[in-house]
């Protein structure tokens, strides 16, 4: 079908049009299959298709067709924030003019109010649930529902979140439509049923896909010729890929091996003078990210000069950012990446080589990663406009393994998606949820609500789950977060506010406990750092090395009674667990008395991305001890949970904190000024111009003065 035909389902012409300016000429088979589904006729969907099928398009479609109901309410529904801000970026632009587009993320224990007035809503799922906690009244007003990625419904952390929130949304807008979106997956039918949506689902790619396994200098493909290289190792391929003034994801299983491979790869010359000079520029914005470039950054720098990089949770949110936007356009020509890089954020290659089929688990040893995962890299390869076909490919090292590679992952079926909705964590967080909102209030409606999710579709074993809830609303109601009376369960003004913060029961009443103990007592930083880092919200943590032993041993003597857990004995398994919940907090610290990241990563090994990450998570746990601690009538902590959110936020000791408060004054500058004897705003304020502009310069000198001209009005 002709984008133009689309005409005659009363799609305005600049859609059309603005469709046309993206190259979109014709609808792909996919595409055309949900029309006939009834897309514009409100039946809930499911599309289950290859990455770059057009997915996307169908969900554009849908939220056009909606415009015109009043009010258009749509909720996009993604699972990261880096793929919420590609979606927002992305219709942002493609409905100026006729739809309001929001984004909603982060801050958890926030209602959002304004976004009643916004028609397109882009949002994670936790934020989405978040917002149903807070009783957000625009609900019922939903005429269409999107869930991007619904396949992680089989994700451990994540998937608990988008199946409550989806149960829910059928219930509180019966009459919105559900368009689910997803790659390939096996037990599509049962999700469609579960979501009752009719299936779409398709194996076209625009680009065709060949998947292969290398060996002994020798490509084998499924449905190709094979290929002979120089090298059948990363290297050979990556050459043969440059040659081809082609573009490659490698993916690995570790941050150390994506690093020291592109160390490896860089001897390749392929870049003309004038993206030589483009890298060079790119380089140096990818490095000073930091006000002290770590030697992380100094790292890949270097190889980014190359066109070629590494992509980990270790780096900066703003350094993957520059990544992804320049492998887009080009620029970059080689990314190793850890698995995160594939959930989502649309950068194809020609070329994707799996390096690593194996990963060590816990507990488990080393093992076969997952079909389905291995789809979603493989997925990557081909890039739309611009490739007639991708590649995918395995690395082997024998015979044997090039076989069984070929028969067990390409030849091989996804996993079926499995509902995580089982495990404890979970099932706490959204009991309290339920019965705090009062959408359910005894165990009946409990376990019928329960009985909606795709764990009570997939398993219908009220047994297991009704075992399992009994437990749950029993330690409820011992924490004191629930009430029961005559058989209805009620939550107390702490279960209330627990459930609003997203705060896991069993997380808050540890905090509870370490408050009442800390009663009477002056707070230590350290301490409040141990204590938060010892919980569930902040795992993983940093390891500990047989070199941190004595240090960290030496750390527990000192400040055994400060601490507001019991220390474990050093003989008990609980031992190693509070070490690394220590030395994690240690980091911390170092981050708030001024300690650069170069020498946090020194240190603790505690990369920028890890350390920047934990601190925001930091900075929720310390604001949820702050709200649990007026409930408990603690107030006289107050202060010191306010000072340190702040010196988590800008990284300094309390003598800065004032000064920090200022625009364009960070930690650095700060404490320039603090040395030059200019210790808070008042002295700032008597301090000559000329004296400020040779401590600042003159640019920041003149944003100072600014404002504390401003606020002395």
């Amino acid at each position: 079908m002709k984008i133009e035909q689309l005409k005659k389902f009363g799609i305005n012409k600049e859609f059309i049009k603005r469709f046309k300016e993206e190259r979109i000429k014709n609808l792909f088979s996919p595409q055309e299959i949900a029309l006939k589904k009834g897309l514009f006729k409100g039946q809930n969907l499911i599309l289950s298709c290859p990455t770059a099928s057009g997915k996307t398009l169908v969900a554009t479609l849908a939220i056009i067709k909606n415009i015109s109901k009043k009010p258009p309410k749509i909720v996009y529904i993604v699972p990261l924030v880096a793929l919420a801000n590609e979606k927002y970026n992305y219709y942002k632009k493609f409905f100026k003019g006729f739809l309001k587009v929001a984004i909603s993320v982060g801050d958890l224990d926030s209602e959002d109010f304004w976004l009643e007035d916004y028609d397109l809503i882009v949002a994670t799922s936790e934020k989405m649930d978040s917002l149903i906690r807070h009783g957000i009244g625009w609900i019922e007003n939903l005429k269409l529902i999107i869930a991007d990625e619904i396949h992680l419904l089989n994700d451990v952390g994540r998937g608990p979140t988008l199946e409550i929130l989806l149960t829910l949304l059928k219930r509180l807008a019966p009459k919105a439509q559900i368009l689910a979106l997803s790659a390939t997956i096996r037990n599509a039918l049962e999700l469609s049923l579960w979501l009752n949506a009719k299936l779409v689902k398709s194996d076209f790619r625009p680009v065709k896909l060949y998947e292969g396994v290398s060996f002994d200098s020798k490509i084998k493909f499924l449905k190709k010729e094979e290929y002979i290289l120089e090298s059948s190792e990363v290297e050979g391929i990556v050459s043969d890929t440059l040659k081809k003034n082609k573009q490659i994801l490698i993916f690995v299983s570790t941050r150390k091996s994506a690093e020291s491979l592109t160390e490896r790869l860089i001897r390749f010359d392929f870049i003309s003078s004038k993206e030589k000079i483009d890298l060079n520029s790119l380089s140096e914005e990818v490095l000073n990210v930091l006000e002290t470039p770590t030697r992380q950054c100094k790292k890949l720098a270097s190889v980014l000069k190359r066109g070629v990089v590494f992509h980990h949770a270790g780096l900066l949110g703003k350094q993957k950012r520059l990544i992804e936007e320049n492998f887009r356009k080009g620029l970059i020509k080689v990314i190793a990446a850890t698995p995160t890089l594939a959930m989502g954020i649309n950068i194809p290659a020609f070329r994707v080589i799996v390096r690593d089929v194996k990963r060590y688990y816990p507990k488990k040893g080393s093992d076969y990663i997952p079909i389905l995962e291995y789809k979603q890299f493989s997925g990557r390869a081909g890039r739309p406009q611009y490739d007639e076909y991708g590649e995918s490919i395995i690395l082997a090292k024998s015979e044997e393994e090039s076989e069984e590679y070929l028969e067990h992952f390409i030849k091989g079926e996804p996993e079926n998606i499995e509902s995580k909705l089982a495990q404890d964590t979970a099932l706490r967080m959204h009991t309290l949820s339920l019965v705090s909102s009062k959408f359910c209030q005894n165990k009946d409606s409990l376990l019928d609500f329960y009985s909606e999710t795709f764990f009570g579709f997939q398993y219908k074993d009220k047994f297991l789950l009704e075992e399992k809830l009994e437990q749950i609303l029993e330690d409820l109601k011992n924490w004191k977060f629930i009430l029961e009376k005559n058989r209805i369960y009620y939550a107390t003004r702490l279960g209330k506010r627990i459930s609003e913060l997203y705060l896991d029961p069993k997380t808050a009443f540890y905090f509870v406990c370490g408050l009442r103990k800390a009663k009477n007592k002056e707070l230590e930083d350290l301490a409040i750092l141990q204590m938060i880092c010892d919980t569930d919200e902040m795992q993983p943590l940093l390891s500990v090395k047989p070199k941190d032993t004595p240090f960290l041993n030496e750390e527990v003597s000192k400040c055994r009674e400060d601490f507001l857990t019991e220390v474990p004995s050093y003989w008990q398994d609980e031992y190693e667990d509070f070490l690394r919940s220590l030395k994690t907090a240690l980091g911390l610290e170092a981050w708030c008395d001024e300690i650069s990241e170069d020498e946090i990563l020194n240190r603790f090994n505690f990369t920028p991305g890890e350390l920047h990450a934990k601190l925001e998570i930091s900075d929720w746990l310390v604001y949820c001890l702050l709200e649990i601690s007026n409930l408990l009538k603690l107030k006289e902590f107050n202060l010191s949970f306010k000072k340190l959110r702040m010196r988590l936020l800008y990284g300094v000791r309390e003598e800065l904190l004032e000064l920090v408060s200022l625009r364009e004054i960070g930690r650095v500058r700060a404490r320039r000024l603090y040395e030059n004897g200019i210790r808070d705003i008042s002295t700032l304020r008597k301090t000559p111009f000329e004296k400020i502009t040779y401590i600042l310069g003159p640019k920041i000198a003149r944003t100072v003065i600014e404002q504390i001209t401003t606020n002395k009005k």
